[in-house]
């Protein structure tokens, strides 16, 4: 999972927006005791006429996955209080497949990557799951215990009107949670009744649209965003600083966003607003690593905090240069150039 993009729309909510709130705990109802599903429980997400070996939650998960191999064993643990994981697979060319088929109660769905809202969407409307909740997870994410507890008090007992929860999460890098370079907190929606939400189309900075109230969960699932390495890091922002340009573009043609946009009550509303007007604005990579490390207090993350705000900053330099080639032609310039010094060379 991206650690600028995937989470970069999951702006901190105000309360107003999010009503839902866990519910307490209760023990997971047993199939003999509720035989048959009322309207009402189907509605509200409520687990009955299901069987639950112990020790498990009734909920499904979903892990999107392509080359993860690195992450499969420690992510199928984290997800192990589960008896319905679907591994979501791009056709990974390593050994993540092999490792997943190893585990009992996990299925391999595989479907080659077009767009990551496509590959969002097939997952939670093209898969039948055994429970009505299901848990997105990212491989390089982990669930501790007391998120895994505060799962089971939601599923177990859902509130009627939630269709989605959303929860904070704790970025690691250098064997530390970089808690100020990331901007925390960062909300970021994961457990969901999947016929209830639809991610929109974006070819970045997708977001899911949800039908129905938004609850929050006060535990955090954990990112390891940096466990396939620096190279791999690189290689895929690079491939997301392609996209985000595209869009970039998109953006500066239609104009500045509005002072309404800007000050909008809906916190994702508001941030991708900030996040638009900041296209238009030159030295983007200087101003994310003074804002990342001066503003948001990054130093206090010590050296990790300082690499990563400088990976970070990188990568908003390399869309605005993305974005300067696209409008200025500068590849059509440079061949152009080329042409030019090879005639007068043969002359």
């Amino acid at each position: 999972m991206d650690t600028h993009n995937a989470h970069a729309d999951d702006a901190a909510p105000d309360r107003e927006a999010s009503p839902c709130e866990p519910a307490a705990h209760v023990t997971a109802p047993n199939a003999t005791e509720s035989p048959s599903e009322t309207r009402e429980d189907k509605a509200s997400g409520a687990i009955s006429g299901v069987g639950v070996d112990a020790g498990q939650i009734p909920v499904s998960c979903v892990i999107l996955t392509k080359n993860e191999q690195v992450n499969m064993e420690a992510v199928l643990r984290t997800l192990s209080f589960s008896d319905d994981i679907v591994v979501l697979d791009s056709i990974s060319t390593d050994d993540t497949v092999k490792i997943a088929k190893t585990h009992p109660n996990v299925r391999v769905v595989q479907r080659p990557f077009d767009t990551e809202y496509k590959q969002r969407n097939y997952g939670l409307h093209e898969i039948d799951y055994k429970y009505p909740w299901v848990y997105i997870c990212d491989a390089d994410e982990r669930v501790p215990d007391d998120l895994r507890r505060e799962i089971e008090q939601v599923v177990t007992n859902p509130t009627p009107e939630c269709a989605a929860y959303r929860l904070r999460y704790k970025n690691i890098y250098l064997g530390k949670w970089i808690k100020y370079a990331t901007s925390y907190p960062v909300w970021i929606i994961r457990l969901v009744q999947p016929k209830k939400v639809t991610y929109e189309k974006r070819t970045t900075n997708v977001h899911p649209i949800v039908d129905g109230k938004i609850g929050e969960l006060k535990s955090h699932f954990t990112h390891y965003s940096f466990n396939n390495g620096l190279r791999h890091w690189f290689a895929k922002h690079n491939f997301y600083s392609d996209r985000e340009a595209v869009e970039a573009v998109g953006v500066r043609q239609e104009g500045l966003p509005t002072f309404k946009q800007l000050t909008q009550k809906d916190p994702i509303l508001r941030r991708r607003a900030i996040k638009n007007f900041s296209f238009f604005l030159k030295g983007r990579g200087l101003f994310r690593f003074l804002y990342s490390y001066v503003l948001r207090w990054g130093w206090l993350d010590g050296l990790a905090g300082f690499h990563y705000c400088a990976m970070i900053s990188m990568y908003e330099y390399w869309i605005e240069l993305k974005v300067k080639e696209d409008e200025a032609q500068w590849s059509n310039a440079t061949m152009d150039l080329s042409q030019r010094m090879l005639k007068e060379d043969e002359a």
